[in-house]
């Protein structure tokens, strides 16, 4: 793992459905996307969600299905908000163990809300996320906002992927990440943070 030069900061954004059943299957195409790029997400979020009532989280823990080292490179580094330096093979993001791999990140949050959006920073090789599910605790179901396939993103990161959330009916404080790294032979997909912002009130 080594790493490159740092990047401009960029911010897709997905608008896809949402699934009110739990959903275990392949990654589907969603078609064309559409890029902003920003340099300050949180404003434009804040922005797109002005009502009084609205927390912006980022991740309290995180568990991986694989690390490529502890502490180094573990899970436990998706905690807080972004620290790497740049666009770049850091430490201070989460790597799967193998670079080929899928692999899945469950980050959770001090406080259950109502999701409105949730932004993947990525700090290196953006975006093979394939998709991003919430936890009802209800249930016991984890819930897909997006699913996709991997994209090769033709530009530099750090790289933020905002998923807006659409349908989900009950709180949550668990976001559970699914990387494909096998199809597209680019390496790591790191992630450096995660953020929940939702609503105390069922919007």
């Amino acid at each position: 793992m080594k790493s490159v030069i740092p990047g401009m900061l960029v911010m897709i954004v997905l608008i896809t459905g949402c699934s009110l059943t739990p959903i275990e299957s392949d990654p589907i195409p969603i078609g064309n996307v559409e890029s902003t790029p920003t340099l300050d997400p949180t404003q434009f979020a804040a922005e797109r969600y002005p009502a009084a009532g609205v927390l912006y989280q980022w991740g309290l823990s995180a568990e991986a299905s694989t690390e490529f080292a502890n502490p180094e490179w573990g899970a436990e580094q998706v905690a807080g908000e972004p620290d790497a330096p740049g666009c770049g093979d850091y430490q201070f993001a989460w790597a799967s163990a193998a670079s080929d791999s899928i692999a899945t990140l469950e980050v959770t949050f001090s406080t259950s809300v109502y999701p409105l959006e949730i932004v993947i920073h990525e700090s290196y090789n953006p975006d093979q996320v394939v998709k991003v599910e919430v936890f009802d605790q209800e249930t016991g179901g984890y819930y897909a906002v997006v699913q996709k396939n991997p994209a090769r993103v033709d530009r530099p990161c750090p790289y933020q992927l905002v998923v807006p959330v659409d349908g989900i009916d009950f709180r949550t404080n668990l976001v559970r990440i699914t990387v494909d790294q096998s199809q597209l032979g680019l390496g790591w997909n790191e992630i450096d943070a995660v953020q929940l912002i939702g609503t105390f009130n069922n919007p």
